[in-house]
């Protein structure tokens, strides 16, 4: 369970964490639920994650000001919840059209204030 790790609400300088995550084994994990919640200058690389086994990505990167990372290779056909994933991400404009979100029944505000997202999810 990956939820809260880099929770900053109760840590205020983790809105500056930015650092390499991108050998980090999140294979058996099911929930990132607020993992990088309002780690305002995270954009790491999260691109060769394996979070098949996932079935809880909202609030995940809520309030990443920053963020845009490659995350058009992610198996979320196990997520169930995505609501406010990328809530507030203002520079937010990667590749999810490919995403397969047949399973997922709560999609509420994933994009809320995503100023820069202009991404094709028609296919959802």
């Amino acid at each position: 369970d990956f939820s809260f790790v880099f929770y900053a609400v109760r840590n205020r300088r983790l809105r500056h964490f930015n650092e390499d995550l991108s050998d980090w084994n999140v294979s058996n994990a099911t929930s990132f639920s607020c993992m990088f919640y309002d780690c305002a200058s995270f954009n790491g690389d999260v691109s060769c994650w394996d979070i098949s086994s996932a079935t809880n990505l909202s609030w995940m990167f809520y309030g990443c000001r920053s963020f845009n990372g490659d995350m058009s290779s992610w198996d979320v056909s196990n997520v169930t919840e995505l609501s406010f994933m990328f809530c507030g991400c203002v520079s937010f404009n990667a590749d999810v059209s490919s995403w397969d979100v047949s399973n997922a029944t709560k999609l509420r505000y994933m994009f809320e204030g995503c100023t820069s997202f202009n991404g094709d999810v028609s296919s959802w």
